[in-house]
This record gives C-alpha cells, sequence and structure tokens, in this order.
C-alpha cells in the first residue's frame, strides 16, 4: 500500500511538472488550424491568426495570439487585433466551457460599415453565432474604431479607445469605462448595455464626460437591429456643466431631448435647452430633427414667453450696470463654433428682461454648415420704442470669423435707448425726437464698422463712416467722419451716447470729424456747424469748433490741443449772443445750474459774449504737478466781471483727468462781478427768495481758497442797493454731506421777498450770527438782528428739504402781534381781499420758542413780558404756552391753525382761546376806547375759515365773558338825577332840551363804581354782540347793549342809567347814553327823555298830595330832593306793625274815588320807607273839642289824572346771567 502511494504522489509530481514546463518545448503554432476553426465556431466568422501563438497552463491557462483578424479580406467590415491576450478559468476549461477570466485586446481596430439601405455590414459569417457559449469576466481594449456611411461617403473615426469592463454573455450584457479622442479631443466615457425588458433589443447607457472638450453627453435608451439596419429610442442630454474644468470661457448650458434615430434620420421631441446655472438659467423648449446620408441637416426651433437675462447676469433693478454692447457683439460673433454638419435653427422670445428693461418679440432665424453662419433674420424690440433688424453671414467661424451684413435700428425715443445701454434709469436731458440709421455692418475680432451709414434724426440726415478698431495691445482707435445738410445735435447726442457708452468703455484714440450745414443745437438753430476732435497717446487736440457765425444769433468758436508727453495745453472758446438769454437757453442741457443762473438775471435786451481761456504746463520744479488756469470772461448789460481759477495738482492729464489725484492739491478760484441792477446779480446768486435788492448798481466778490478734498478758506461780499453783507469761514463742500463754519455780517438787507411782502414794505435789517452747514442743516448760532428799532437775538436751526425744519429759541425787544399774526397767516403784503398765502401755516416742521420784553397787540395794547412756543408739523401751526403781562394781571392765549388747499375746507381755519385774569382795565384799550377802571377777567374763543383776510374776519366765530371788579365808568356819574330834580323843583328844567343842558355836564363829570359784573358777550359772522348786561352800582343800576362789527369797523354801545334808592318814589328815573362811530372817534348821544317825563310826572303826583293834604286840613309836610341819603342807616328797619298811619279826612269814603278810566293805570302807591321817617306825623283830632264851633269840611279833592302811559311803571330788566366758558 506504502508503494502505490509513493507511486501516485510521484506521477503527480511529474504531471505538475510537465504542465509547467511543457508548454515552453511545445510548439503552438502548430495547432493554429485548431484555434482558427474552434474561434471561428464561436465568433460565426473567420477568424485568422497570421502572428505568433503561445498558451501557457499554469498558474492560468492563457492562450496569447498576435496579429488576429475577423472576417474575410474582401469583408466591408473589419476587426483587427495587434495582440490577443485571454485567460481562462481553469474549473471551467476542465467542464469543457470556455470562459475568460479576462480578455485583452491591444491595437484593436474595428471598422463598421452602413450601406445606402442603412443596413450594418458584418463580416461574412460560415456559421450561425454562438457567441452564448464564451463568458468574459474582464475586457480591457486599446485601438480604434471607424464607421463608414456609404450614402453621404463620410467616416467617423474613434481614436486612441481605451475600454476596461465586464462582458456577460458579450451579446447581451457588458459594463465598462474608457476614453477615446474624437474630433481632435480625448473625452472619458462610461457604458453599460442589458438585455432590454422585451428581449428585441439591448438597453444602452452611454455617457461621454467632460475632457479636453467641456461638453458632457448622455445617452440612455434602447438599441434594437431590424434585418441588420440599427435604430435607437431613449433620451439624449447634451450639457457644459458648471464644474467644468476648462480654459475655454462661456456659461453653463444643457440641452435635453427625446430621440427616435435611425441611419437616415432622427427625431427631437420635448427639447428643452437651459443657459445659464440652474437656478437662474434661460429656458427654452421646442422640437427638431435630424437628417443623415448625402446631405445631412439639422432642424431646431426654440422658443420662450419669458426670459429674465438680468437674472442670468446677476443684475438688479437697483444696481444697473452699462450695457457692454459692443464688446459683447464682437464676442458673440467670435464665439459660434463651426458646426460638423450643416443646421437650421430658429430662436425666439416674446420677452427678454434686459437692464431693467425688457426686449420684446426677439426672433432669430440661423443657418450653418462648417464654413460659416448665415443670420437669415435677426429682428427685437427694444427700450425707446427701438426696432432693431439684420442680416448677414459669419464667415470662419472661430476667433477670425467675421461679419457682414445690413443693420437697421429705428428708435421713437432715443435718449430711452441711450440710456438703457448706459445702465441709467431714465435720460438725463429729454428729448423725443425720432431716430433711424441704418448701414452695412461689419464685425470681426479687432473691428467693429458701419460703412455707408445713412441715419435720419428728426428729418435731418446724417452720411458717413463708424469704424471701432483693436489696435496694438489691445487699445481701441475710433474712426468717425460724419457730414449732414441738416442736423439736430439734440437728437444726435443719443446715438452719440448710444455708440459711445460709459467713459470707461471709451476707445484710446479717436479722429472725429463733423460737417452740417445747418444744426439745431438746445433748440437753437445755428449755421453752420463744423467740429473736428482727435486725441491719441500723444495729444489730444480739437482742431476746430464753430457753432453758428458772426451774422447770426449766435456764435461759438475755439480751438485748443494739449501734449501729452510735455503736459503742456491751451484751451481758448468765445461765445456771442445778441442777448444773454440765448447763451443760458444754450448751455441749458449740458450745465442747466449754470443756465438757470444767467437765466435768472434777466432778460434785457444787449449783445453778451462770454470767453473762456485755460492755460497748462507742467511745473518746472519736477514734482510732477501740472500748472493750470482758467479764466471765464462775462460781458453783458445785465452783469459784467471775471472767474479765476488757478491750480496745481498733481495728475497727468495726458493719461485721463482722474479727479481722485486731485486730493493734496492747492487751488484758488475768484469771481468778481458787477452789475447796473442790483435784484438782477441777486437773481444769479439763488438769493431773490430772500432778499427784496433795488434797481442801484451792485459789486459781488467771492472766492475759496485751500486744497482739493479739504476744507477751504471761503470768502463774499454782495454790496448793492438794499443789501449790503459779507460771510467768511471754512468749508468742506467735498463731504458727502457739505460741512461750513461762517460769519455772517449783514449790515443793510431787505428782507421783504423772505416774507412775502412788497420791496420796501419793511425796514432793513442789520444782522450778525455764527452759521454752521452739516448738509441740509443751517444753524445760526448768537443770532443777532435789528429790524425797525427792535433787536433780536438767539439760535436757530434750519433743516432743509420737501419740508423745512425749524428749531430755535429767540428773543425779542418789541413784539408786533398784529404784523407777526398777518405773516402766519399768510395776509401780510395782500389786500383784505386777496387770497391768503401758505404763511407759516405749511411746508415746515418743529419748534421756535420766543421772549419779548413787551408787545403790541391789534389795537395798542401793551404787553409786558411776552413768551410762548409757535409749533409746526407741516399741515398746520400751533401757539403754545403763549403768555404775557398786561395791567398788573396775566394774558394766555393757545391757537391752532392750519391751511386746506382741496376740499369743501378749502382755506385757513383756525381755533383760539384766549383768557385774561387781574389785569387793570385801564390798561385794555382799542385805539381810542379804553376799559374802565379796575380789575378785569376774561374768558373767549375763537373761531373763523376764509380764504382771505377779509373773509376770515367775516367768518370769526365765538363767545365769552367779560367780568369786572371795582369798576369805574367814565361819563355815568348818578348825581345827574338830584341836580335833574332840583332843577325840575326850580323851574329851570321847562322843556328836555335844557334838562339836557343841566344834566349832561353833571352825567359826564363823575364816574360811576361798579363792585362787580359779569358781561357775556357773542361773536358771529365777524360781530361782536352784548345783549344785555346790567351793571349794579350803590346809587344806580346801568343796563348796557350794543356791537361792534368787525369789518364796517363801526361800534353802536347804549347805556339806561337809573338810580337805585331807598326812598319812595313813583316809576323809575331814566337817562340814555349812546357811543356810536369808529372806535377812533365814537359820537356820544344823550338822552333824557323818560327823565323828563318822570320829572313832570313827579311834579303832578307832589301837587296831588298836596292839595289832598289841604283839603283834609291837615298842613303839607315838606318833602326832599333828595334821592339818597349821604349814609345808609345802620338800624334795623322797623317793622311794619309799627309804621304809623295818617287819619284819613272823615269826608272821604274809601268808595268815593273815582275809578281811573279804561285803559289808564291808577298811580302806584309809594313803598313804604325802610328808615324811619324824620319827624312825627301831625295827628289830626277826630272831633272838635266841646264848646267849639263845628269846622266846615273842605271842598272834595279835585281828581287830576294823569296822561295816559306817563305814570306807567317800566318793568325792570333782569341781569343778565354770568357766561360761562
Amino acid at each position: 500500500m506504502q508503494t502505490t502511494l509513493l507511486g501516485l504522489a510521484i506521477a503527480l509530481i511529474l504531471a505538475l511538472l510537465a504542465a509547467l514546463v511543457g508548454p515552453y518545448f511545445v510548439d503552438w503554432n502548430q495547432f493554429r488550424p485548431q484555434f482558427e476553426a474552434e474561434a471561428s465556431r464561436v465568433i460565426g466568422t473567420p477568424v485568422r491568426v497570421t502572428g505568433k501563438l503561445d498558451a501557457l497552463l499554469l498558474p492560468t491557462p492563457t492562450l496569447r495570439l498576435r496579429d488576429v483578424a475577423v472576417g474575410g479580406d474582401k469583408d466591408p467590415a473589419k476587426i483587427r487585433a495587434g495582440k490577443l491576450d485571454v485567460e481562462f478559468d481553469l474549473g471551467a476549461l476542465m467542464r469543457g466551457e470556455w470562459r475568460a477570466t479576462e480578455l485583452s485586446l491591444d491595437g484593436f481596430a474595428l471598422d463598421l460599415s452602413l450601406d445606402r439601405q442603412g443596413r450594418f455590414q458584418w463580416p461574412s459569417t460560415a456559421g450561425r453565432f454562438n457567441l452564448g457559449s464564451l463568458a468574459i469576466d474582464r475586457m480591457n481594449v486599446a485601438g480604434r474604431i471607424a464607421l463608414h456611411d456609404a450614402s453621404s461617403g463620410a467616416t467617423l473615426r474613434i481614436d486612441d479607445l481605451k475600454f476596461s469592463g465586464d462582458v456577460r454573455a458579450l451579446a447581451s450584457s457588458m459594463r465598462g469605462e474608457g476614453s477615446f479622442t474624437l474630433l481632435g479631443a480625448q473625452t472619458p466615457f462610461r457604458i453599460s448595455s442589458g438585455q432590454s425588458n422585451d428581449g428585441k433589443g439591448t438597453r444602452v447607457h452611454f455617457t461621454a464626460e467632460p475632457g479636453e472638450r467641456p461638453l458632457l453627453v448622455d445617452l440612455d435608451g434602447t438599441l434594437t437591429f431590424d434585418n441588420t439596419v440599427p435604430k435607437f429610442e431613449g433620451a439624449l442630454i447634451l450639457a457644459r456643466p458648471a464644474d467644468v474644468k476648462s480654459t475655454e470661457p462661456g456659461q453653463t448650458w444643457k440641452l435635453s431631448s427625446r430621440v427616435k434615430a435611425n441611419p437616415s434620420s432622427a427625431a427631437f421631441e420635448q427639447v428643452e435647452a437651459a443657459y445659464g446655472p440652474d437656478d437662474n438659467a434661460l429656458r427654452l423648449t421646442g422640437g427638431g430633427d435630424m437628417r443623415f446620408g448625402a446631405s445631412p441637416l439639422l432642424r431646431l426651433a426654440l422658443s420662450a414667453r419669458q426670459l429674465d437675462a438680468d437674472r442670468l447676469l446677476a443684475r438688479g433693478t437697483t444696481n444697473m450696470e452699462p450695457l457692454r454692447l459692443l464688446p459683447a457683439l464682437r464676442t458673440m460673433v467670435t464665439s459660434l463654433p463651426a458646426l460638423p454638419l450643416p443646421a437650421q435653427i430658429e430662436l425666439s422670445s416674446d420677452q427678454i428682461a434686459l437692464g431693467g428693461r425688457p426686449l420684446q418679440n426677439v426672433v432669430a432665424e440661423l443657418r450653418a454648415d462648417d464654413k460659416s453662419w448665415t443670420i437669415g433674420k435677426f429682428e427685437m424690440r427694444a427700450p425707446g420704442a427701438t426696432r432693431v433688424t439684420a442680416s448677414g453671414t459669419i464667415s470662419e467661424p472661430g476667433p477670425s470669423a467675421r461679419f457682414t451684413g445690413p443693420v437697421n435700428i429705428e428708435s421713437s425715443d432715443p435718449d430711452v435707448l441711450a440710456a438703457w445701454l448706459q445702465g441709467r434709469t431714465d435720460a438725463t436731458y429729454r428729448n423725443q425726437k425720432p431716430l433711424r440709421m441704418r448701414g452695412g455692418a461689419t464685425v470681426t475680432a479687432d473691428r467693429i464698422g458701419i460703412d455707408g451709414m445713412k441715419a435720419e434724426v428728426n428729418g435731418g440726415e446724417i452720411e458717413g463712416r463708424l469704424v471701432l478698431l483693436t489696435i496694438a495691445d489691445g487699445k481701441t482707435r475710433l474712426e468717425a467722419a460724419l457730414k449732414a445738410a441738416s442736423l439736430d445735435v439734440d437728437a444726435m447726442s443719443s446715438l452719440a451716447g448710444m455708440l459711445a457708452g460709459p467713459q470707461s468703455a471709451w476707445p484710446d484714440e479717436a479722429q472725429i470729424s463733423l460737417d452740417a450745414g445747418r444744426a439745431l443745437v438746445a433748440g437753437q438753430e445755428v449755421r453752420p456747424v463744423a467740429a473736428t476732435l482727435s486725441y491719441g497717446p500723444k495729444t489730444i487736440a480739437l482742431d476746430q469748433i464753430q457753432i453758428g457765425d458772426a451774422n447770426g444769433d449766435l456764435s461759438i468758436s475755439g480751438a485748443g490741443s494739449f501734449d501729452r508727453i510735455d503736459g503742456n495745453g491751451k484751451l481758448a472758446l468765445d461765445a456771442a449772443a445778441p442777448s444773454l438769454a440765448q447763451i443760458g437757453d444754450f448751455i441749458a442741457p449740458f450745465a442747466p445750474i449754470a443756465a438757470e443762473r444767467l437765466n435768472a438775471l434777466g432778460s434785457s435786451p444787449g449783445a453778451a459774449r462770454v470767453q473762456l481761456k485755460a492755460d497748462f504746463a507742467k511745473a518746472k520744479d519736477r514734482t510732477g504737478r501740472t500748472n493750470a488756469r482758467a479764466v471765464l470772461d462775462l460781458d453783458a448789460p445785465q452783469v459784467r466781471g471775471a472767474i479765476t481759477l488757478s491750480a496745481a495738482p498733481n495728475i497727468d492729464i495726458a493719461r485721463g483727468v482722474d479727479l481722485a489725484a486731485l486730493g493734496g492739491s492747492e487751488f484758488h478760484i475768484e469771481a468778481k462781478l458787477t452789475a447796473n441792477n442790483t435784484a438782477s446779480i441777486v437773481q444769479a446768486l439763488g438769493l431773490g427768495r430772500i432778499v427784496s435788492a433795488g434797481d442801484g448798481p451792485a459789486q459781488f466778490e467771492s472766492s475759496a481758497t485751500g486744497i482739493w478734498g479739504s476744507p477751504l478758506q471761503l470768502k463774499a461780499r454782495l454790496v448793492g442797493t438794499g443789501v449790503d453783507g459779507d460771510i467768511q469761514g471754512t468749508g468742506n463742500p467735498w463731504a458727502d454731506q457739505p460741512t461750513a463754519v461762517l460769519t455772517v455780517a449783514v449790515r443793510r438787507a431787505d428782507l421783504a421777498a423772505l416774507l412775502g411782502l412788497r420791496p420796501a414794505s419793511m425796514p432793513s435789517i442789520v444782522l450778525s450770527s455764527r452759521l454752521g452747514v452739516a448738509g441740509n442743516i443751517f444753524t445760526f448760532d448768537d443770532l443777532d438782528t435789528t429790524m425797525g428799532g427792535s433787536r433780536l437775538r438767539g439760535r436757530l436751526v434750519l433743516t432743509r428739504g420737501d419740508e423745512t425744519g425749524v428749531d430755535g429759541e429767540i428773543g425779542l425787544d418789541t413784539l408786533d402781534l398784529a404784523a407777526v399774526t398777518g405773516l402766519a397767516f399768510g395776509a401780510a403784503g395782500h389786500d383784505a381781499s386777496s387770497p391768503l398765502d401758505r404763511g407759516w401755516l405749511r411746508g415746515w416742521r418743529g419748534k421756535l420758542a420766543f421772549q419779548a420784553l413787551s408787545g403790541v397787540l391789534p389795537g395798542g395794547t401793551e404787553l409786558r413780558p411776552v413768551s410762548g412756543t409757535i409749533k409746526g408739523d407741516g399741515q398746520s401751526l400751533t401757539l403754545e404756552n403763549f403768555k404775557a403781562g398786561i395791567g398788573g394781571g396775566e394774558a394766555a392765549i393757545d391757537l391752532d391753525a392750519r391751511q386746506t388747499a382741496q376740499g369743501p375746507n378749502q382755506g385757513t381755519s383756525f381755533n383760539a382761546r384766549v383768557q385774561l385774569s387781574g389785569v387793570d382795565g385801564a390798561a385794555l384799550r382799542y385805539r381810542s376806547l379804553t376799559m374802565p377802571g379796575g380789575k378785569v377777567a376774561l374768558q373767549m374763543t375763537l373761531a373763523g375759515q376764509g380764504r382771505s383776510a377779509a373773509g376770515l374776519t367775516g367768518a370769526l366765530s365765538g363767545a365769552g365773558t367779560l367780568t369786572v371788579t371795582e369798576a369805574r365808568i367814565a361819563g355815568l356819574d348818578p348825581r345827574a338825577f338830584e341836580v335833574a330834580l332840583r332843577a325840575s323843583d326850580g323851574g329851570q328844567a321847562t322843556d328836555d332840551i335844557k334838562l339836557k343842558d343841566i344834566v349832561e355836564p353833571v352825567l359826564a363829570s363823575g364816574t360811576l363804581t361798579v363792585p362787580s359784573a359779569q358781561i357775556p358777550f357773542s361773536l358771529k359772522e365777524g360781530r361782536l354782540r352784548i345783549e344785555a348786561a346790567t351793571l349794579n352800582a350803590k346809587r344806580a343800576r346801568v343796563a348796557i347793549a350794543g356791537g361792534y362789527d368787525l369789518l364796517a369797523d363801526q361800534a353802536d354801545l347804549r347805556a339806561v342809567m337809573s338810580p337805585v334808592t331807598t326812598r319812595p318814589i313813583n316809576g323809575r328815573p331814566e337817562v340814555r347814553v349812546d357811543l356810536n362811530g369808529s372806535p377812533d372817534g365814537m359820537a356820544r348821544a344823550v338822552d333824557v327823555a323818560a327823565l323828563s317825563s318822570w320829572l313832570g310826572m313827579r311834579a303832578i303826583d307832589r301837587e296831588t298830595r298836596r292839595l289832598d293834604q289841604l283839603e283834609r286840613g291837615v298842613a303839607p309836610e315838606p318833602e326832599t330832593d333828595e334821592l339818597w341819603d349821604e349814609e345808609l342807616p345802620a338800624a334795623e328797619p322797623i317793622p311794619p306793625s309799627e309804621v304809623k298811619i295818617p287819619i284819613r279826612d272823615p269826608r272821604r269814603k274809601s268808595s268815593g274815588a273815582k275809578a281811573a278810566p279804561a285803559g289808564v293805570p291808577a298811580a302806584p302807591r309809594a313803598p313804604v320807607a325802610v328808615s324811619p321817617p324824620p319827624g312825627p306825623s301831625p295827628s289830626l283830632s277826630s272831633s272838635p273839642p266841646n264848646g267849639s264851633t263845628v269846622v266846615q269840611p273842605l271842598p272834595p279833592p279835585i281828581d287830576i289824572k294823569p296822561a295816559p302811559g306817563v305814570m306807567r311803571m317800566q318793568k325792570q330788566r333782569p341781569a343778565a346771567p354770568a357766561g360761562t366758558f
């Protein structure tokens, strides 16, 4: 047994040695026929091995073939391999299966052919395919593939093919990756395939990734063969990824589509094109097809409703940038690639947002082949109602491409078009004159030109040539030669702005000439116009400029040159016109501020001349500075003088004027102007709304000295009729918010214009202040002003803007409240019936606190002192905390006023509240009227609305109460009643006239003291009314009533005085006093008719009592002529039960008295006296003494009837209730 095992081991060892060593001693070429036969059986077509053949058994079975060919020599399709290495699976091989673990092909060459019917031509086969009997785990291929198309005669070559992947049953499954060279570019790829779900085709997914060419191709679909005719249906993606590392610039893009292809044609459905990053891409959709064969053609139509190019370019509506039109046009022409086959492409979009404006109806029709692009149609609508059309040919696509073709531009508003191209939101100087331009355009990488250009501008036609060249070192040169019989320069500026673009995009060199027989400049017609301008690296030259001639309305001529090497140069311009206004109108589009100042001088006739001379020279100290001096001479009837600027900036004008480089350069500017009319120069300085000047001569001088970019020393002085003042200090006009600290001294100025008044309607002022300027904020510190003998001091801050801001505190010597109220309400300087200005009611916001040593109310009442605060909110004016001392008391006023420009309440309205307390009545006066002495208190409300001062006065309404204490009313002396009694008893007052002559002097010579009274009043429609009020004094009662019409300036006051006495009197004596007329002088009238009637009735009554006493046999008692006691009794009054009743005559019967006639009232009984009688009443005996003779009775008394109505008691008016407020 041991011997047997040892023998088997030796046999196994010998077999292994034979397997390892044997193949090296075996000539495998003798088995070539067997290998070729087996390979032909597996592939199904003849296989020839013309090179070396080698095989190994261990460590793995390996077969190595050299120079292998598949197919016959005359087959159209050929497969060649210089080297074929196959490693087999040993286990599968022992089982009789062909399973390769790795197959390597080097020098692989595959030639495939399509016949004219589109069928693949495979190598001729001697049997059926048996590829399923071969499995390959790993396959490596290096070589090339060529596809020959019989119908077109073209060959597609894929060189430098390298592939490594897995193959499962070669005809059904494959997966791998590699690279190849196509059209000269190395491209990596990935591929996978497998049997389709229905088993009728092969599912193929092929991806060519970006390599040397920034292009991604993704093909995913099903490949089928119908009678050897290939067909493909699936999805195609062409893209330039965003993260591609390529030296070729350009935006990312992506094109996707559903594809149905066969050897004769391909159909593209659901085409989606995206240009730019995914979030901001321009997206178009459409479809197309491709025709193969002898005349291949790609047709594609893409469209979009709306595209946002601003979003793609990361533009915003608030960050506008100039559109680089000409560089973009060059880039577009030179970036179009040469297509490998003819194509027809149609692009359209309803709207494209670009530069913040829409481009509408954009249409482009392109045709291309391997040699050129043809633009059959290009059309779009641009801003400014602009229509752009173009067509032409782009030859030699690529960096040396050249476009030639006609271009037509029609714009109804060229300024809007130019503003859009330059990145502005709107044109600075608008004119809407149409523009039409056409010509033959040429665009190359170094040239953009329009030859034979014809531009129609506002009816005038311009002919010429425009060329923009790219010269050495990337610099550009502009050449323009333009001629016109009639030229509108305003409209032509739009064309120039559109072509020139922003200053940073201007060419490095230029040669421009313009010649026009007639031109319209700034609305003025001039003839002729000629200009020649050139600049380059060495010189800048204005060879000629001529606008108009000496015989026309306006003439401008000049010339200039500048040497960019040594820095020397000069410029001279001379302008002449029949009037200064024509020069102002001419420069308005270019320098509107300067034109406004010139036009403010007035339009007085007379020739005007303006000369500008400027000189430049390099400094001799070689510091790099340039000495510059410019003089502007002005000679016109309105003003004469010169403005001189001298500076030494450290700049090189040869390289351009960089204002930032002016920093640190010293300069000096001064102006000296004289005028025959002060008002003209005041208007030119922009002070016309502040100062009212006269017609006399004036002189203005100013200067500014300092370093560019740093604070400057400023001085200015103006002397003329009605104005004399100067300012000096420092200012920084370079800051974002200009600042200045100035000392202002005004020795004489008429500020009527500032207050909206007529010139010379107010006294001139003298002013001094320290003025601080910070942007729009003006601060007046240490303000000291004198006007009309009143001095004003304080601090004031003004903020300029849509609404003027006011904040400050001022103090005055004297404040005229009537004048200030007129200014505030906009009534100053106008008739009472004229509409009110806005005054201080609108247009400002803030507060102003004021104090005055004294003030004057309308009518002459003096206040001392006065303080308050005026506030404004832009729409109304409020007077708060107004307090003033008046007559030892205090006055307080609150007011709110506003002005409404529109609506039913149009006009000025106000509400006010007035309060007086503890005021001495003698201090209150209105013109010639004075309040009675005593203490006065007042509460009153006022309201009004109107469009004029008269309307406001006529609409005044309100109410109030006047309270007087210890008032002493002159002209109402109660002693007039006693004088009247004595005159009546003495027989002196025989009639009303004599009575008046007696009473009136006594009445006017004394006063009536009223302890306290309240007088309510009302104000309606501009009329002050006192309906009824009673003043109760110690000896008299006065009833007053009346009113005052503010518009008519007429007053009507009535006072009825009657005595207040403790003595028994019948009736009531009254004296009436009337005051009528203007407050400046009221007429006084005294009416004693009621007093006279009372005196007559009193005489009759006394006589009746006397006769009655005589009839009774009683001696008449004496009656006093006095109405009042000097002192009222201090004792308590006698009770009525203790009052003695006189004995009546027994002959008088109570029923014996005759009744008074109807309608005539009986005389009233005398009231019972409340004071003791002066003496005892005489006692009369009821019967005679005994023994005496009986006294005969007296005759019956005589009944004397009074006149009808004379003795009627007048009803006493009750006191009006005190008004509350």
